[in-house]
């Protein structure tokens, strides 16, 4: 579904060029649920905006369902760290702004954004306000939104960073769920090795900037999954090699 070939990244700054991003490649099948682990400012949310169309590679090829990748697509939901949702919307209008974007129908999407967000735990707070809701609830709105159009990719660059730590745990559940009910190809951009560990199929481990993936590993754990798998043994095994590899990537770096 996504293939990556060489992909670069190098930013002009007054002191010269800026590479964020050295020699990218990887693929990932319809339906994998794939997260990029790294130390923070490894080029992690820059490699996303790419896979987004939202930037564009220096060098390389990026391709979507066979294509090449030359802008946004409309078979892609975006979720950022912060919910970005508007403040004059309620809950549902903002779930549904998408598809007033795309400047589809709306009275066809209703049903479905309603569903959404009940299916999140937010049926009672359709018609609230952000300002009226939770960090987290916000965030499960911003997942709704993300889902509306009904996209073959989702692209989610942190988007529970911002959460305390109850609260992001449990958004993993909430994602975890969504993920079983409508199981599109997924990339999760997160600092929390548990985190990626618990939701994803494999995982990639990025050194600092410039960056490349120096890892890529697979989850063996049958889905649907729960929380409880978090107190395996084997869940904290790989868990405590993830974490090794990312220690080793920055002493190497250092």
């Amino acid at each position: 579904m996504i293939s990556l070939r060489g992909v670069r990244k190098t930013y002009a700054s007054p002191a010269g060029p800026v590479e964020a991003v050295a020699g990218v490649s990887f693929d990932i099948k319809e339906g994998e649920f794939v997260s990029i682990l790294g130390p923070s400012g490894c080029g992690k949310s820059t490699l996303l905006m790419m896979l987004a169309g939202l930037e564009h590679a220096s060098a390389g090829t990026i391709e979507v369902a066979g294509e090449p990748l030359t802008g946004p697509r409309r078979d892609a939901g975006l979720v950022f760290q912060d919910a970005t949702l508007l403040p004059w919307l309620s809950a549902r209008d903002n779930v549904l702004f998408p598809i007033k974007m795309m400047r589809l129908e709306r009275e066809k999407y209703v049903a479905r954004a309603e569903e959404l967000l009940r299916s999140v735990g937010l049926g009672d707070f359709m018609d609230k306000r952000p300002r009226e809701l939770s960090g987290g609830m916000r965030q499960r709105v911003a997942l709704c939104r993300s889902l509306i159009h009904e996209p073959s990719i989702m692209l989610m660059d942190e988007p529970f960073s911002a959460l305390d730590a109850i609260t992001r745990d449990e958004m993993a559940l909430v994602l975890l769920d969504l993920w079983a009910r409508h199981r599109k190809t997924g990339v999760f951009i997160t600092h929390s090795i548990r985190e990626a560990v618990l939701l994803s199929d494999r995982v990639l481990v990025m050194t600092r900037r410039p960056a490349v993936v120096v890892a890529d590993v697979a989850i063996p754990f049958a889905r649907p999954r729960d929380e409880s798998i978090q107190d395996t043994p084997e869940f904290n095994a790989i868990v405590a090699q993830l974490r090794g590899m990312i220690e080793h990537s920055i002493k190497a770096a250092a």
